[in-house]
């Protein structure tokens, strides 16, 4: 096992988080993302952007109310689609939560970049390719070819705060929030930079990748009423999960360099795990072993026993086999704490955003261990009984949590599991 943040490890390579940008279907903002976990809300609707006839899937979540022109001037606009647009939006609210002001004729090398997205600007290739079939070559815009790929995040944010430190952009599927997190403190232990902007976005709300996702069964078929619960986590009537797009970004600094500057610090990125079934690219292996050991892994890293763990914020997609799988895997590492710990499913809230969905729920995670309150599981009337003992329901919970782990699995077998400990 890789010890990503050996216990131990000084002040000056600890990493913690200073600045948490959320701009998600919930909530554009720190406190309007906070009231919509409060409120209980479910930004879960019926999908009109385009024609869903044809689909069985018929429910997404979107970013209401986000004007790229209030946050870009023109001449930028036209080189950022809506993927690279969140990305660097959401790093503007995570460092003005941090009071972290980067000038960008300055040379930022000790600031870095991990970044993360299943999909990248795959939405925007799309469209033009549309553009492409209709106009022929004069109808695709100039700047295609420096949006469609992922690395654009990062590159964009870059450019934006003038940070010419370490930078990287993965794609681990819904894994890649995770991944840029566990990255970043290993930046920070590694002494690769004193602060990095951490985070994923992902805009995947266009036909074909709509559909394709429709074709593998993997997503809601749900028809009736009210529309937000075709996310149902942990329901036994549950039947895949709900598409949306969004972007949470992150400050990240050493404890060292935080502590200097007075900061708020939110929590510690104690330990981190990513690892691989080799089994299936969408079914997950059925003993639940890899990950029992994925989390295992994580609290080791941590320097954590299961039973100090507090709070829990599972993948939860809402499929009936992961649920399944994740919630039985729970079951056996946490064996009699489990119903003495508290689990949230925040995918029913802002639904799967792909690729940036864990930095919504690592955004909740750290939420709840600044103020002390747990979001209740939506949409459960039926609790899958493996873990419905530890389920928060009804308004929320008060809760003191100190540890929380944040789960997050990708296709192709990824299991990447986060641990936030309180500072």
């Amino acid at each position: 096992m890789i010890r990503w943040h050996p216990p131990g490890t000084p002040d000056n390579r600890r990493a913690v988080i200073t600045g948490i940008g959320p701009l998600t279907p919930i909530g554009i903002g720190l406190e309007a993302f906070w009231q919509g976990l409060r409120g209980c809300r479910s930004a879960i609707r019926r999908l009109e952007l385009f024609d869903t006839s044809g689909m069985h899937a018929k429910h997404a979540a979107v970013v209401e109310g986000f004007m790229a022109a209030d946050w870009f001037p023109s001449h930028r606009l036209k080189r950022l689609d809506r993927y690279a647009q969140f990305s660097v939006a959401a790093s503007k609210l995570a460092l003005e939560d941090a009071g972290i002001v980067l000038d960008p004729e300055d040379l930022n090398e000790r600031v870095g970049i991990s970044f993360g997205t299943a999909l990248g600007g795959i939405s925007n290739a799309e469209q033009q390719h549309g553009n492409y079939l209709r106009r022929g070559n004069r109808g695709v815009a100039r700047a295609l070819a420096l949006q469609v790929f992922g690395g654009s995040a990062h590159s964009n944010i870059a450019i934006e705060f003038g940070i010419r430190g370490v930078a990287t952009t993965n794609s681990n599927s819904c894994a890649s929030s995770n991944v840029a997190l566990g990255d970043a403190m290993r930046f920070i232990r590694d002494d690769l930079a004193d602060v990095v902007i951490a985070g994923a976005a992902d805009t995947p709300l266009c036909p074909l990748t709509f559909v394709a996702f429709d074709n593998i069964n993997t997503m809601s078929r749900w028809h009736g009423d009210p529309p937000e619960f075709a996310c149902r986590p942990f329901d036994r009537a549950r039947d895949g999960f709900v598409m949306a797009e969004g972007a949470v970004s992150f400050v990240v600094e050493s404890l060292e360099h935080a502590r200097r500057r007075g900061a708020r610090i939110y929590g510690e990125i104690a330990g981190f795990s990513h690892s691989n079934e080799a089994y299936h690219m969408t079914t997950p292996r059925p003993d639940g072993e890899p990950l029992v050991r994925a989390m295992r892994d994580a609290l080791d890293s941590a320097g954590v026993r299961p039973e100090e763990v507090d709070h829990i914020n599972p993948h939860a997609s809402a499929t009936q086999l992961n649920d399944l799988n994740e919630g039985e895997a729970m079951k056996r590492l946490f064996n009699s704490h489990l119903s003495k710990l508290s689990i949230s499913a925040t995918k029913a809230y802002a639904g799967h955003a792909l690729g940036a969905g864990g930095a919504l729920e690592a955004a909740a995670c750290l939420l709840a261990m600044e103020r002390g309150w747990v979001a209740p599981v939506l949409h459960l009337e039926d609790p899958d009984p493996d873990c419905d003992g530890a389920l928060v329901r009804g308004d929320g919970r008060e809760q003191e949590v100190r540890v929380t782990l944040s789960n997050s699995l990708g296709f192709g077998g990824i299991n990447s599991c986060l641990v936030f400990r309180k500072v």
